[in-house]
């Protein structure tokens, strides 16, 4: 897995203020924050079929999972090397990448795989800005389920992280199954995943 790279002063000091920032954030329930290319921005609660699909795919991940890895929802994931920090729809991580401070973010270092369903509103930016992040910060593999693609509803797979890039990527139309390599080894079943209607 790639490592971050290091960051100059001014941009160790940049970090460390969003990231206090975000810290202070008083976010209404349900609401997250992430740090994005504009600054702080608050991301409102998922609608019930999103959160259906991650249901979905939890259920069919956890099976593949070691017992020391766990799915979190939701949870930061600090990218410092872009300036970001990305809060996924679902996220594998191990234990021993669980940060003890109340509120800590993950680091990416050690995550598998990210997971995003996009939303209307959102669709763009899980398409480009959010897959240059997570490539950026070495994620192997970045799972976009996205009705709203328009070539049509559909499941991509980004995989092998170079830069700000996936160098692969791998799409199958809504409801048709798409393969998860090692270490899932899963063919992940799409066929009752509901459209969002958001």
């Amino acid at each position: 897995m790639e490592h971050q790279t290091e960051q100059a002063p001014a941009e160790h000091d940049r970090w460390d203020f969003l990231l206090r920032a975000w810290h202070e954030v008083d976010m209404p329930d349900g609401w997250r924050a992430e740090i994005r290319e504009v600054g702080i921005v608050l991301v409102p609660p998922p609608a019930p079929r999103h959160n259906s699909n991650i249901y979905k795919i939890e259920r069919q991940l956890i099976p593949r999972l070691p017992d020391d890895w766990e799915l979190h929802q939701g949870t930061g994931v600090a990218i410092p090397s872009s300036l970001r920090l990305r809060a996924p729809d679902l996220v594998v991580v191990p234990d021993a990448s669980i940060p003890e401070e109340r509120g800590a973010p993950l680091s990416a270092d050690d995550i598998p795989l990210v997971v995003e369903i996009a939303s209307k509103g959102n669709a763009d930016d899980d398409r480009g800005a959010k897959k240059h992040d997570y490539a950026a910060a070495g994620i192997p593999l970045y799972l976009l389920v996205d009705a709203y693609d328009p070539r049509g509803p559909r499941i991509t797979l980004h995989s092998a992280p170079r830069g700000t890039d996936y160098a692969d990527s791998h799409a199958v139309e809504w409801g048709e199954p798409i393969e998860l390599p090692e270490p899932f080894e899963l063919k992940l079943d799409t066929g009752g995943f509901l459209i969002p209607t958001d």
